[in-house]
């Protein structure tokens, strides 16, 4: 069998970029190991509970509904709809304070001013500097190829807006932080934000996530019924656009000849003949494992790639009889309405002993 494209694994990726291949002309096929589809956009339900649905790895989207891709494909229409809730994070201290980050920034501000007025004024300043750079840079460098990185310099050296996004990106998440804002409990709140992102916080060129995160308009948002809604509708995409879809196909490896990728060989022995091969797996899966003949130097750095040591070990999804009662619900009766609440973080230098526990192979104390 040939096509024009090969696709390795249906995460959500390779699905958006199937159907825009398949919309472009392209024949293609999308190969997925396992029995169903959407990689981390996993929901199940368990047969002795029917109706509850857990979300197993991506319970939360980000903006979903704002990305090009959402409106350009119709995902809405195909079954994938969001909710954003108003009281989208709150982090909860044992003293029965809480911390909200709402949809209306207002309200966020009014809660961060219960810890810290001039943090709360800090908050607000940083908000207003940097809209016109998520507006006029960050976004609209979304939506196109990247630059080389010394012209995007030479270009943000040229306005204010671009010398302050890139003195703040010089900075890493953490030494942001600590610079701008005194409050522990707000500084522990602000990082986990960003920790959501999976970013490490000790990494330099990210600082201008947080003041990125405060002007944009995006919250967290749910699917309805599910994160698999979404997978569900991207798949129908790519079929509409022509795209064949295979579960239960293995990639064995990606096959040379004479130095050009001509497919992919399964598990099962079949080759799968195409003139190019996109793959949404990780560096190891693609460059060491699939790739035996790539060269050396490319599979050295690939077996070195470094996972980020910040985001959760594992997940635990209960059914209960009535929703969580919280102390703090006392003084915050809207809690009860929280989309995502954080638990177990009380202090911000918590993030350098969960990274110290990765790194030694230790489960840390819980934050949730």
């Amino acid at each position: 069998m040939s096509y024009d494209v090969i696709l390795l694994g249906a995460g959500h990726n390779s699905l958006v970029l199937q159907a825009y291949l398949g919309r472009a002309g392209l024949k293609t096929v999308c190969l997925e190991r396992s029995s169903t589809i959407g990689g981390g956009l996993a929901t199940i339900e368990d047969p002795r509970w029917p109706g509850y649905r857990h979300n197993i790895h991506s319970f939360f989207h980000r903006a979903l509904d704002q990305m090009p891709w959402y409106r350009e494909l119709g995902l809405e229409r195909r079954g994938a709809k969001y909710l954003e809730p108003e009281l989208n994070v709150a982090l909860l201290l044992r003293s029965g304070d809480a911390l909200c980050w709402w949809s209306d920034f207002e309200r966020t501000v009014e809660s961060f001013a219960e810890f810290s007025v001039r943090d709360a004024a800090t908050l607000q300043r940083w908000r207003e500097a940097f809209v016109p750079i998520v507006e006029r840079i960050l976004g609209p460098e979304s939506r196109r190829p990247p630059q080389h990185p010394e012209e995007r310099r030479a270009s943000l050296e040229k306005t204010p807006e671009g010398r302050l996004l890139l003195e703040t990106s010089a900075l890493s998440p953490l030494e942001f932080v600590e610079r701008e804002f005194e409050h522990p409990v707000v500084r522990a709140g602000l990082l986990f934000f960003n920790g959501l992102r999976e970013v490490d916080l000790r990494l330099r060129g990210f600082g201008h996530h947080i003041p990125a995160l405060l002007a944009s308009p995006a919250k967290a948002q749910m699917c309805l019924g599910g994160a698999a809604r979404l997978a569900d509708a991207l798949a129908a995409a790519a079929r509409e656009s022509g795209g064949e879809i295979r579960t239960r196909c293995e990639p064995r490896r990606i096959v040379l000849e004479r130095g050009q990728i001509i497919g992919v060989e399964t598990s099962a022995g079949e080759l799968i003949r195409a003139r190019f091969v996109a793959s949404s797996l990780n560096p190891q899966q693609t460059f060491v494992d699939l790739l035996a003949n790539a060269p050396a130097d490319l599979r050295e750095r690939a077996a070195k790639f470094e996972y980020n040591l910040l985001a959760p070990l594992f997940a635990l999804s209960l059914v209960l009889r009535a929703p969580p009662a919280y102390r703090a619900a006392e003084q915050h009766p809207a809690l009860s309405r929280a989309f995502i609440v954080i638990l177990g973080l009380e202090r911000y230098e918590q993030f350098n002993d969960i990274v110290r526990c990765h790194e030694d192979g230790r489960i840390p104390a819980p934050v949730m």
